[in-house]
């Protein structure tokens, strides 16, 4: 069986490789019941490494700066936990800078790690978690990948990188595209290869989406996720977008909206302050400018948001529209008018309200279609329609039952209502013509009557085929004239 893409990747031969000292590092982290001593010494053996913890301890980062010479008492100030991520996070995070290549946005990528990084670390502090120097680390090497994957494939990866520019989920979908992987799922590949932490493996891996992150680490991948969201804020092409995501995070880990603000500020501060420790440049953009320009973003794309939901609601309200209306008439269509039925029947039957229906039959509409013309018959069969439509309620439903024929449902009414309603429509029509292709032509009509009733046989097609007995009825007695349903209709069947 061939390789898998990502396997194809990892067996390059230019992957960036862990220095010693980071080796030494992990092995440390691992241990649960490293002492200070221990930690200490392996700092100072590297010069480099001990400067730079110095500097952190001395630092307003975690703590009011202090007079610290010793890395002993750097590690007992800052604690030890802090300090092993500190030391792995320094180590690498130099070691990959020394290796970076030209024609790639390096600045970009670091600035936007360390922003993840410190974002990611204030949303653990203010949520309560425990983890909130492993949500640094997973904030800062996020990019772990895409680093590698520079690495592996030269200009080729370049090329696409600088297509996609300062959009990580461009990014990512181009690299799936195109190599088959994305970055997320090479960087943790790589840190597994490394023998980093297993939250920090996941926290590279479900950064972009946290919901696929396993339940054990699913709060440390959130924070990495909020971080990465803060970072674009400070620096991303879509600010007012990743505050929205940035307030949707700090919702679910239990943080008001209001603190993904906050967040972004000290990050700003943060950064600046963790960026010289680690010779990453930090963003020149005050606080208040970075917010202004975010809400402004969020709120331009909320007006968007809106405008878009009322124009898919509208369009939504105008395909139920057409698709419950007749297109001749504009008055219900036959499917409508039998869901209509239905669920009014069911409510007589449970509450016993009233319900009545009538049948509409236009008299003699053959003769007036073969001396005008059908499209004539069309503009009638229009005007019946309005005229009727009237004379009813606002609760009665109008719906063409097909051909002449119109049937109307009235809600809550009984048949001695019902029979007045028709009678009133049938006067309307035959009180003045239709006005069709500037021609006045006279219309009549015969209606049939029916009305619910509390029996074992009733159904809404027995109620249609009562009303239906009625309109033959009505047009035996000659015809425009209104005629009830009656036990004596009823009971021929």
């Amino acid at each position: 069986m061939p390789p898998s893409p990502l396997e194809r990747i990892m067996q390059s031969e230019r992957l960036p490789t862990i220095p010693a000292v980071a080796v030494r590092v992990i092995e440390l982290v691992q241990r649960p019941d490293v002492s200070l001593d221990e930690l200490g010494a392996m700092i100072e053996r590297d010069p480099a490494l001990a400067a730079r913890v110095l500097r952190m301890a001395n630092s307003g980062f975690y703590g009011r700066p202090r007079s610290i010479s010793r890395v002993r008492d750097a590690v007992l100030i800052l604690g030890l936990r802090t300090v092993k991520t500190l030391a792995l996070g320094f180590t690498l995070v130099t070691d990959l800078r020394a290796r970076q290549g030209a024609g790639f946005d390096h600045t970009w990528l670091w600035q936007r790690s360390l922003y993840a990084g410190v974002v990611a670390r204030g949303v653990a502090v203010r949520a309560g978690l425990r983890t909130a120097d492993e949500a640094f680390l997973g904030g800062l090497f996020h990019l772990l990948g895409v680093i590698a994957l520079e690495s592996a494939l030269g200009d080729d990866y370049r090329a696409l990188a600088s297509e996609a520019g300062r959009d990580v989920d461009l990014l990512r979908a181009r690299e799936f595209e195109r190599f088959g992987v994305d970055h997320s799922r090479v960087g943790a590949s790589l840190a597994e290869r490394w023998n980093l932490p297993a939250a920090l493996v996941d926290a590279i891996r479900h950064a972009a989406d946290p919901d696929a992150a396993p339940l054990e680490t699913a709060q440390l991948v959130m924070c990495v996720h909020a971080g990465c969201a803060g970072a674009d804020v400070i620096l991303g092409e879509h600010p007012g977008e990743r505050l929205g995501q940035l307030r949707t995070a700090c919702q679910r880990l239990g943080l008001p909206p209001e603190a993904a603000e906050e967040l972004v500020a000290d990050g700003l501060a943060s950064g600046a302050a963790l960026g010289a420790t680690l010779d990453i440049p930090s963003s020149s953009l005050e606080p208040e400018e970075v917010l202004a320009r975010a809400n402004e973003a969020l709120l331009r794309l909320t007006i968007e948001s809106e405008r878009e939901n009322a124009a898919l609601q509208a369009e939504r309200e105008q395909l139920i529209q057409q698709a419950s209306t007749d297109v001749l008439t504009g008055v219900a269509n036959r499917r409508h008018f039998h869901e209509f039925l239905e669920e009014h029947f069911r409510l007589a039957a449970r509450y016993g309200t009233p319900l009545s229906l009538f049948l509409v039959d236009l008299d003699h509409f053959k003769q007036l279609n073969d001396t005008y013309g059908h499209l004539v018959g069309d503009e009638v069969l229009r005007g019946v329609a309005q005229r009727m439509r009237a004379h009813l309620r606002d609760a009665d439903l109008l719906a063409r039952f097909g051909g002449e024929e119109f049937v109307v449902v009235l809600p809550s009414t009984p048949l001695e209502g019902a029979v007045q309603s028709a009678e009133r429509v049938r006067a309307a029509l035959a009180a003045r013509p239709i006005e069709a292709a500037g021609q006045e032509i006279p219309v009549t009509a015969s209606f049939g009557v029916s009305a619910y009733r509390a029996d074992a046989l009733m159904t809404p097609e027995w109620l249609i085929k009562e009303a239906d007995l009625a309109l033959y009825e009505a047009k035996r007695a000659g015809r425009n004239c209104v005629r009830a349903a009656g036990d004596e209709v009823s009971s021929r069947f």
